[in-house]
């Protein structure tokens, strides 16, 4: 068993290399705002449009799952005081004393 220098630096991260097939138009914006905003380094900017858009539809996603939960929980606590009315209506009506119809002052 031999033993390879490994080139990896522990304070730099690490990428791997990915091809990708952009049309012409969209690739010379990317070079254009490389250069604007990221020193002309092209697959860095790729890399932070990329973490943008996917933070972005993750932040999409789970506001949609919050939405859900919160209609759902809505809904359940709705019927659960529909219930309590139903039951409370029933409770009042024997309680309240019974009508003094026929009674004069």
């Amino acid at each position: 068993m031999s033993k390879a220098k490994s080139r990896h630096n522990p304070q730099k991260k690490r990428y791997d290399r990915a091809i990708f097939t952009l049309p012409p138009d969209l690739l010379a914006d990317v070079r254009k705002y490389a250069r604007a905003y990221h020193e002309g380094n092209n697959s860095g900017f790729v890399a932070a449009a990329l973490r943008s858009y996917i933070d972005y539809l993750a932040k999409v996603r789970h506001t949609a799952r919050l939405r859900e939960s919160y209609a759902a929980a809505a809904n359940a606590g709705r019927k659960v005081a529909a219930d309590w009315d139903a039951a409370s209506d029933a409770r009042w009506q024997k309680l309240d004393p019974p009508s003094r119809r026929g009674r004069t002052k």
